[in-house]
C-alpha cells in the first residue's frame, strides 16, 4: 500500500473514567508493534503490558483499512492521557532469495516497513534537543562524563558549546537566595529606597483598607509587624498612574513573588520590608497583600513620602536532579561497635558487649569517637524503681537489627568499662561482631510515695474486698492462657480464664481449684461425658465437640465443674443437648417465639402430594405505555388495557415459574398488545387479542431460561 499519511502514533487520548476503546488509523504489522503511554493526572508516565493492561484488535485488511482499535483494562480516569504509538522493532525479517519468485506484496511490505522505521526515528528526534542548523559545524553538544558533570549545572561557553559549570549547582542557588534574600533586608537597601526605582507614596495613617485616594497609600495595621495588606492610590506622588505596574507585583511564578520595601524619605529610619503576595485592583487603587519580614523606627508619620521599592522574585524554576545520598547522621544513642565475646574482660575502646546469659551488659568507658562516657553510664541505675532504665541497641546500617534490655541492677566500674546488671526483653535481626551500633538509655521514673489508697496487690495470692466491686466505667480484663492438651481429666491452668483445648482424647473430669470461672475453645473433635457431681453438662447430656466450639465453665469445689454455657462455632446450641429440657429452660414458646415442626409443612427440596386446595393471588399490573411484571411479585397477573401498550421482558425472571396474565380490553376496545424479546409463542407468532370491548384473553407462560418464556394464549374467554 502508498503510506499517504505520517501518522506514526495516535492523538492524546484524554480519559473521561469511563471509555476504554481507542481507535488508531495508522498501517502497523502486529499488536506488538504497539506501544500504549499513560500519563496520570501527576504527568508521570508509564508504559503499558499488552494482555495485562490492554487488548488490541486489528483491522484485517491493513493496506486498505489500516488502524483498528486498543482496548484498555481499566478506562484511563479523568486527568489521564493515552497516547498509542507504532514501534516497530528495527530488524528486517524478509529474505529475498536469487531466482526466487517475486511478491509484490512482500516487496511492498519492507518498504512500507522501512517508511514506518524512518518516521518513528523522525518523531522521536522531533521532541529532542537540537542544535539550530545554521550554526557552526565545529559546535560542541557533547557533556562531560557522569563524573565531571555530576551535581553541576549545564551551561554554554562564549562559543555556543555545551558545558558543565564548574562549581556546585546547589551552592549557586544557595548563594544566590542567601545575596537576594541579604539585599533586601539590609539596612543599605532601605536608605537607597530614594533612588529611582522607588515610587514615592505619601502615608495616610487611616488603617481601613479602601481608596487611599489620590497619590496616597496606607496600611491595614498601626502596628508595622501586623500590616497585612497595603492599599495604593493609582497615581504616584509624581503624577505618574502606576496602577498597571503594581499590578505586575503578583506575576511571578514562586511562592513569594517578591519583597516591598518601603522608606521614608528624610527619615531613613523609618522602614518596613514586606514579601507581596496576591495584588487586586479596585478600578481606582490597588490592594497588596503582604507578610511582615522586618522594619526599623516608628510608624511612618502623616503625609509623609515614602519611597516604596519592589524587588520580584525570578519565576520558579524546573525541578532539579535529585541530589547525591548525604552522608548517615549520628543516627540515635552513643556510637559503639558490638563485640561478639561474651566474657567479663575489657574487650577494647569503643566495645559494647553481653554476657552468655544475657544477665550483664558490659560498656567500654569510651564511644567509637573516643569520647569518655563512663560518668553517664554510671547513672544507668540511678532511678529508685525496681527496673532502673532500658537499653536500646540498633544496628547502625540496619535499625531493623535491634537488642533491648531491662536494668534491673547497679552498675559497677572494672576500671576500663562498665557492667550493668539488666533482663533481656527482645531482639530481631542480627548484630554481628564488630558492627557498628547506636546504644540509647530510657531511665525509668523514680518510685513514687506510697499512696492512701488500695495498696498493690501484686503479692497477695488471696485479696479479699471490703465490698462490691464498681468498676467505675472500666473492666475487668482476661487473660488467654497457653493451649490445654486434651486428657482424661484435662488439666485447668491457673495463668489464664480462656484456653484452646488442643488433641482429640474425650473426658469426664478437669483437674481444676475451686471457684474458677474460665472459657475452653476446642481445637477440634472430642467427647466431653456427663458425670453427676463431675462434670455436668447442659441436659444431662453428653457433648461432641468441634473446631471453633467454645464451652463456659465454673468450679464450684475443686474438680467440680459446671458447663453454664455451650455455643456451637456456627453460633447453634448445641445439638446433643436434649431438646425438651432446653427449650423448657428458655421458656420459649413453641408457635409464638419459635415455628413448632408440623407435619403439613410443605418443604422445598422435596417432592409434596397436596391434599387440599392451593391457590395463588392474581396480582393487579399498573396499565401504561409499557408494563412491565416483576414475577417476584406473584404466579398470576391481570390488567386492563387503556390503549395499545408493549408487554415489557418481565423482571426477576426465575427458570420454573409458571402462571397466567389476564389481559382486559377496556370499554374502547381494539386495544393491541406488542410484547418483549424474552416472550416466546408457538409458531414465532404473537397472538392477536381480541378487539372487542371488555373481552378478556388469557397468556398462559412457563419461564424456560432467564432470557426466554414459553407462552400461549387464550383468546375471547367471556
Amino acid at each position: 500500500m502508498t503510506i499517504s499519511t505520517e501518522a506514526i502514533k495516535s492523538s492524546v487520548f484524554a480519559g473521561n473514567g469511563s471509555t476504554t476503546g481507542f481507535a488508531i488509523t495508522f498501517k502497523t504489522f502486529s499488536q506488538n508493534d504497539l506501544t500504549v503511554t499513560l500519563t496520570n493526572s501527576s504527568g508521570v508516565e508509564s508504559v503499558k503490558s499488552l494482555t495485562t493492561h490492554y487488548t488490541v484488535s486489528l483491522n484485517a485488511n491493513q493496506d486498505n483499512n489500516p488502524g483498528g482499535t486498543v482496548t484498555m483494562g481499566t478506562p484511563p480516569a479523568n486527568g489521564e492521557k493515552l497516547v498509542i504509538a507504532n514501534e516497530p522493532e528495527y530488524t528486517q525479517s524478509s529474505d529475498i532469495v536469487n531466482g526466487g519468485g517475486f511478491f509484490p506484496n512482500v516487496i511492498e511490505d519492507m518498504v512500507d516497513r522501512n517508511t514506518i522505521l524512518s518516521r518513528r526515528a523522525q518523531e522521536v528526534t522531533s521532541r529532542s534537543i537540537k542544535i539550530p542548523i545554521s550554526d557552526s559545524t565545529g559546535t560542541t553538544v557533547e557533556l562531560p562524563t557522569e563524573t565531571l558533570r555530576a551535581s553541576k549545572a549545564v551551561v554554554f561557553d562564549a562559543n555556543g558549546n555545551v558545558g558543565v559549570s564548574t562549581d556546585n549547582y546547589v551552592d549557586q542557588a544557595a548563594n544566590a537566595s542567601a545575596s537576594a534574600t541579604a539585599a533586601s533586608t539590609s539596612a543599605t537597601a532601605a536608605q537607597s529606597a530614594a533612588s529611582a526605582v522607588a515610587i514615592p507614596f505619601l502615608m495616610d495613617t487611616s488603617t481601613t483598607m479602601g481608596d487611599p485616594a489620590g497619590t496616597n497609600f496606607r496600611l491595614n495595621n498601626a502596628t508595622v509587624a501586623s500590616v497585612s495588606l497595603i492599599a495604593f492610590g493609582d497615581t504616584s506622588k509624581d503624577g505618574v498612574d502606576v496602577s498597571d505596574y503594581l499590578m505586575t507585583w503578583d506575576d511571578s511564578t514562586s511562592t513569594i513573588n517578591g519583597h516591598l520595601i518601603l522608606v521614608q524619605e528624610g527619615t531613613p529610619a523609618n522602614w518596613a520590608v514586606f514579601t507581596v503576595g496576591a495584588m487586586t485592583d479596585n478600578s481606582d487603587w490597588v490592594q497588596c497583600a503582604v507578610t511582615h519580614v522586618d522594619s526599623g523606627g516608628s510608624l511612618f508619620t502623616n503625609d509623609s513620602t515614602v519611597r516604596c521599592q519592589f524587588i520580584r522574585n525570578g519565576d520558579k524554576g524546573d525541578t532539579g536532579s535529585t541530589g547525591s545520598t548525604g552522608a548517615t547522621g549520628s543516627g540515635e544513642g552513643l556510637e559503639m561497635a558490638w563485640e561478639a565475646n561474651t566474657t567479663d574482660t575489657d574487650q577494647g575502646a569503643g566495645k559494647c558487649w553481653v554476657n552468655g546469659s544475657s544477665t550483664v551488659f558490659y560498656m567500654d568507658d569510651l564511644d567509637s569517637n573516643a569520647a569518655n562516657i563512663n560518668s553517664f553510664v554510671d547513672s544507668w541505675d540511678d532511678s529508685g524503681s525496681t527496673i532502673k532504665g532500658r537499653i536500646s541497641v540498633k544496628k547502625q546500617t540496619g535499625p531493623e537489627n535491634y537488642k533491648i534490655y531491662n536494668v534491673t541492677g547497679s552498675v559497677v566500674s572494672a576500671s576500663t568499662y562498665s557492667k550493668i546488671t539488666v533482663a533481656a526483653v527482645v531482639s530481631a535481626g542480627t548484630i554481628s561482631d564488630g558492627d557498628a551500633v547506636f546504644v540509647s538509655f530510657s531511665r525509668t521514673g523514680d518510685k513514687g510515695e506510697t499512696g492512701g489508697g488500695l495498696a498493690a496487690v501484686v503479692n497477695d495470692t488471696s485479696p479479699q474486698l471490703g465490698g462490691f466491686l464498681d468498676c467505675n466505667g472500666n473492666y475487668i480484663q482476661m487473660q488467654k492462657g497457653g493451649d490445654i492438651a486434651s486428657a482424661s481429666p484435662t488439666v485447668i491452668d491457673t495463668d489464664g480464664d480462656y484456653f484452646i483445648c488442643t488433641g482429640t482424647t474425650g473426658f469426664s473430669a478437669m483437674t481444676v481449684a475451686a471457684d474458677r470461672h474460665f472459657f475452653l475453645e476446642f481445637a477440634g473433635a472430642l467427647t466431653m461425658t456427663h458425670g453427676a457431681g463431675t462434670l455436668d453438662l447442659p441436659g444431662g447430656a453428653n457433648i461432641t465437640t468441634a473446631a471453633g466450639d467454645v464451652g463456659e465453665f465454673v468450679s464450684t469445689a475443686a474438680n467440680v465443674v459446671t458447663c453454664v454455657n455451650y455455643s456451637r462455632a456456627g453460633g447453634i446450641i448445641n445439638a446433643d443437648i436434649n431438646a425438651s429440657a432446653a427449650i423448657a429452660d428458655t421458656k420459649i414458646a413453641l408457635g409464638t417465639a419459635i415455628q413448632a415442626y408440623d407435619a403439613d409443612t410443605a418443604k422445598t427440596d422435596a417432592a409434596q402430594t397436596f391434599t387440599a386446595g392451593q391457590r395463588g393471588e392474581i396480582t393487579a399490573l399498573t396499565d401504561g405505555a409499557t408494563i412491565t411484571p416483576d414475577f417476584a411479585d406473584s404466579n398470576n397477573f391481570s390488567v386492563t388495557l387503556g390503549g395499545n401498550r408493549t408487554l415489557a421482558n418481565p423482571s426477576n425472571l426465575t427458570a420454573g415459574q409458571s402462571g397466567s396474565i389476564f389481559i382486559t380490553q377496556d370499554g374502547t376496545g381494539s386495544r393491541t398488545l406488542a410484547y418483549g424479546s424474552y416472550w416466546d409463542f408457538v409458531g414465532g407468532t404473537a397472538p392477536t387479542l381480541t378487539t372487542t370491548a371488555s373481552k378478556i384473553d388469557r397468556i398462559d407462560y412457563v419461564v424456560r431460561t432467564t432470557g426466554s418464556i414459553h407462552a400461549v394464549a387464550s383468546l375471547d374467554l367471556s
